[in-house]
């Protein structure tokens, strides 16, 4: 062992026996001893709070917690500590490492003072009582056994911590205990990001790090598939927990706002009075819902006027998964103009890629559709300094703005790390060392939870003013790009071509073309929505819904062909009825195909475009001819006027026999022969006749 390490390990038992002998004694001092690098955890501690998120030096550092005895040994002696790190985080590239760091790195110093509160007793330890259990020298609580669970509170006036400079740092707690057999050491640890602010002056706080942009995207998981009626009451739920609590963030001064198109049509649809699909029926939605659809609409109409919101592309699709399947017309779609009349009409359109993950490819189409910015949290920065606008391709002036992806993920380790009071740590502390102003995308209830914790140092600019003071001197190049998971865009595919041929077949047969375009420009973006989040479950029991609206008519026989079996045909060319069912509430403009299996043999003549009304049926009659006898089979097939194909195709067999025109041939042919016969005969007889006559002169010469 070397001379400091040595000295290290002295220095630390010294500690730890004054530690130990002051809390037997009952005398509470501030004491700060740096924690152990070599011993390893073994509870699992989790910080529930950490307040404040950004004090100052005049302010106490509360952390609240859990301890749990993750092992299969009883401890005793369990005492929490409050641990901080007087190092500070200076930048991106320091903070980096630290979230990186072992659980033991830094090594910093826990506070000692268990009357100042720096030290939480689970366990009794010499004559200081439990303050987790109830404990008493009668009932004493000497041991944390395995699986047990405890609350903790500690607490230090942050001048107490040593800290200087206004700045990022770490602070957390440090688990000592003895386990059973064992010596007193560390046995579990958590770790949280803390901003110190400066001192207040003059009734104004100083600010830090540059002005950080915050976004609310306020959509929803697509419900509504008809005028009124709802897949789900989803919606209902999200009103009263996460779109209320992005809503009052959104009203935040500084705070940027986009919003989908279709959840504003969702909830003005909502606000009239709603129904919610159960099984074949509907059933009435809350009244609840339906007030709480008001009171939102009514409260998002100043953050829509405040001139810091953007409409979003409609539906909210996953504009990297609709190239991926070839289908970027999906994307002007949903860029479309909106009527006039719509509350988001006159906002400028933004697009958000699912994950903020965006590729060359996808770049280029959103380009053609033009939108006033992109969001994207993946943009190659070789230079290591993220620049605070790009350019969206080499010949756009489409501003992309990148997006701090990582800002929501957490404290540094151990597990777990992703408490409420981690995520704002690692938030705050983001937006302060952030050189060009973290810019954050907030769609959780939690995230927002994180941006609305108090920050008096946070400065907050729109996006309109990060971009009109930015410069876009490089273009959007991708680092990296988080694939749809595999095997859904082909399912994907095949699912919007069938959705799109059901909307087209039934504008052809209703001669109803301006709504099933209105459908398409609503149902397309919304089947491929960045909130379905892979669960292609549920989005696929949404489209089906969508889709049942203009009645499945390709494939649901609601326009259907009725025809005989078989028949036999007596005549080169006859006519056979044929009979089509209209089951929609509506008129249809319908025609028939055939195809024959001996065309040469037998044909059946298509027809023309032909009405049949609401709930009737229509016999018309088709034109077979025949050309020789035998046996053919035909299919019959019913379809729109354009030739797309309804309804289930019919098979029938005719067969030709023309026994008409033999009947003819035989009757005229024994005529012939007949009259043939009888001229022949006649001529004899006659012939007969004249050589009698001659006979009897010769004799009566003779006499």
């Amino acid at each position: 062992m070397t001379a400091p390490a040595a000295r290290a390990l002295a220095h630390r038992a010294l500690a730890g026996a004054l530690a130990m002998l002051l809390a037997v004694l009952g005398i509470g001092v501030v004491v700060a001893t740096p924690a152990s690098a070599d011993e390893p955890a073994a509870l699992s501690v989790a910080i529930s709070e950490l307040t404040p998120t950004s004090g100052t030096a005049a302010d106490t550092l509360t952390i609240r917690g859990t301890v749990t005895n993750t092992t299969n040994l009883p401890m005793s002696a369990v005492q929490v500590h409050l641990w901080r790190s007087a190092e500070q985080i200076g930048d991106q590239d320091v903070l980096t490492e630290v979230l990186e760091s072992a659980p033991d790195n830094p090594l910093g110093r826990r506070m000692l003072s268990f009357e100042a509160g720096n030290i939480f007793n689970i366990t009794d330890v010499g004559s200081q009582r439990s303050q987790a259990f109830p404990s008493t020298a009668k009932a004493p609580k000497t041991s944390f056994a395995p699986g047990e669970s405890a609350q903790f509170t500690v607490t230090s006036k942050i001048s107490d911590l040593g800290l200087t400079n206004p700045g990022a740092y770490l602070a957390g707690v440090q688990v000592r205990g003895v386990p059973q057999g064992g010596q007193n050491r560390t046995v579990g640890r958590a770790r949280n990001l803390f901003v110190l602010s400066p001192p207040a002056s003059k009734g104004t706080t100083a600010s830090l790090g540059a002005p950080a942009s915050t976004v609310v995207l306020l959509n929803s998981r697509p419900s509504m598939v008809s005028d009124g009626v709802f897949a789900d009451d989803h919606l209902a739920v999200e009103l009263r927990d996460r779109l209320a609590r992005l809503l009052s963030l959104a009203r935040t001064e500084g705070v940027t706002t986009m919003v989908d198109p279709a959840l504003v049509d969702s909830l003005t649809a909502m606000a009239k009075g709603y129904r919610v699909k159960a099984g074949a029926n509907t059933r009435p939605g809350s009244a609840q819902g339906q007030q709480a659809a008001k009171e939102f609409l009514a409260a998002l109409e100043p953050v829509i006027r405040g001139g810091k919101a953007y409409r979003t592309l409609y539906g909210s699709p996953d504009v990297v998964q609709a190239v991926a399947i070839s289908r970027a017309d999906v994307i002007s779609l949903a860029a479309r103009e909106l009527d006039a009349a719509h509350p988001l009409a006159a906002l400028p359109l933004a697009v958000v890629p699912a994950r903020t993950s965006l590729d060359a490819q996808t770049a280029a189409e959103l380009a053609a559709v033009k939108p006033s910015l992109v969001l994207a949290g993946n943009g190659a920065t070789p230079s290591g300094a993220t620049p605070a606008v790009q350019r969206l391709a080499d010949d756009s002036t489409v501003p992309v703005v990148p997006v701090r992806a990582d800002a929501f993920d957490g404290g540094p380790g151990p597990d777990p790390s992703i408490t409420p009071a981690q995520v704002t740590g690692r938030l705050q502390a983001t937006q302060l060392l952030t050189p060009a102003g973290a810019v954050t995308l907030v769609t959780t209830r939690a995230q927002a939870d994180a941006e609305l914790a108090a920050a008096p140092w946070r400065r907050r600019s729109t996006l309109t003013d990060r971009i009109a003071k930015a410069t876009a001197n490089t273009t959007f190049a991708p680092a990296d790009v988080e694939q749809a998971p595999a095997g859904l865009a082909p399912v994907w595919a095949d699912q919007l071509q069938e959705a799109e041929a059901d909307l087209q077949a039934w504008s052809e047969l209703v001669d109803r073309t301006p709504d099933a375009t209105t459908l398409t420009q609503v149902v397309l973006p919304q089947a491929l929505s960045t909130t379905w989040e892979q669960n292609s479950r549920a989005a696929l029991r949404w489209l089906g819904a969508a889709r049942g609206q203009v009645g499945a008519v390709r494939t649901s026989n609601k326009v259907s062909l009725h025809v005989v079996g078989s028949f036999v045909t007596s005549s080169a060319d006859q006519e056979v009825p044929v009979t089509i069912r209209n089951g929609l509430d509506v008129p249809v403009r319908v025609r028939i195909f055939f195809t024959s299996e001996n065309p040469q043999r037998i044909r059946v003549a298509d027809t023309p475009v032909f009405s049949v009304g609401a709930g009737d049926s229509e016999t018309v009659k088709v034109k077979v001819s025949s050309s020789a006898n035998g046996q053919v089979g035909v299919q019959a097939r019913l379809a729109t006027p354009t030739g797309r194909a309804i309804g289930t195709p019919r098979q029938l067999t005719i067969t030709a026999t023309q026994a008409g025109r033999v009947g003819w041939i035989i009757i005229i042919a024994s005529g012939v022969v007949f009259l043939t016969g009888t001229a022949i005969r006649i001529r004899q007889v006659q012939r007969e006749r004249r050589g009698s006559a001659n006979v009897a002169g010769d004799k009566g010469s003779g006499v």
